[in-house]
């Protein structure tokens, strides 16, 4: 059995491969083929695919893996909370140029309303500083706890619960590709205990798997 957590391995590299969000999918692809977006607030519960939004559309606008690499950065600000890193690995990311011939980089700031106020102002201030050659995607779960004057200056997506039927779907594909065997009863009680979050629900699905290649419930 491989070790590698299921969550990256079958996180979706593409738009349309997104589970769900179908209007959120819409809105990112129209960016896209319009070859510019601008900064981006997506609000949502865990596990409703927002990262996994900042990294398709990064797919999409760069191309190639090396360049997402040099010309995308992802942070997670409830890991790295307060005003340094906003002044440090945010500014000095964004201060240099687009690798490649990219029209702009993009960071992906996970959590942000994890972010103190004053850290919030500050951020504002980076993003109107270089808004001519970095663009800004911030997830949250809530969007009341992010400052206004970062409201105002982002495109807000509001990211929903997942279905349990695109769930169950999702468990399926996967499980199929991993030669597990799991029991509608077995889908029933991951769907329960994740309550929405798909990346929960996979997580979920890995660990039982180790237990035995049949899931019950």
């Amino acid at each position: 059995m491989s070790y590698e957590l299921w969550v990256e391995k079958y996180r979706p590299r593409k738009l349309d491969d997104m589970v769900d969000q179908e209007e959120v999918v819409e809105a990112l692809k129209g960016f896209v083929k319009s070859g510019s977006i601008p900064h981006l607030l997506f609000a949502g519960p865990p596990g409703t695919g927002k990262t996994t939004a900042a990294l398709a559309l990064a797919n999409e606008i760069y191309g190639q893996e090396d360049l997402v690499q040099a010309n995308y950065l992802e942070l997670n600000a409830s890991d790295e909370r307060g005003i340094e890193t906003i002044r440090t690995k945010i500014k000095d990311f964004a201060k240099t140029a687009p690798a490649g011939g990219a029209p702009y980089k993009i960071i992906h700031l996970d959590e942000a309303d994890h972010l103190t106020p004053q850290a919030q102002h500050a951020l504002r201030r980076i993003m109107e500083m270089y808004s001519s050659s970095t663009r800004f995607i911030l997830a949250c779960n809530y969007s009341s706890r992010i400052i206004e004057p970062i409201q105002s200056r982002t495109a807000v997506f509001r990211f929903l619960p997942l279905p349990e039927s695109a769930i169950k779907d999702r468990l399926r594909y996967i499980a199929e590709k991993e030669g597990v065997v799991v029991s509608d009863g077995g889908l029933d009680a991951i769907v329960y205990v994740s309550e929405g979050d798909l990346r929960r629900a996979i997580n979920t699905l890995q660990t039982v798997s180790v237990v035995g290649k049949e899931i019950d419930k």
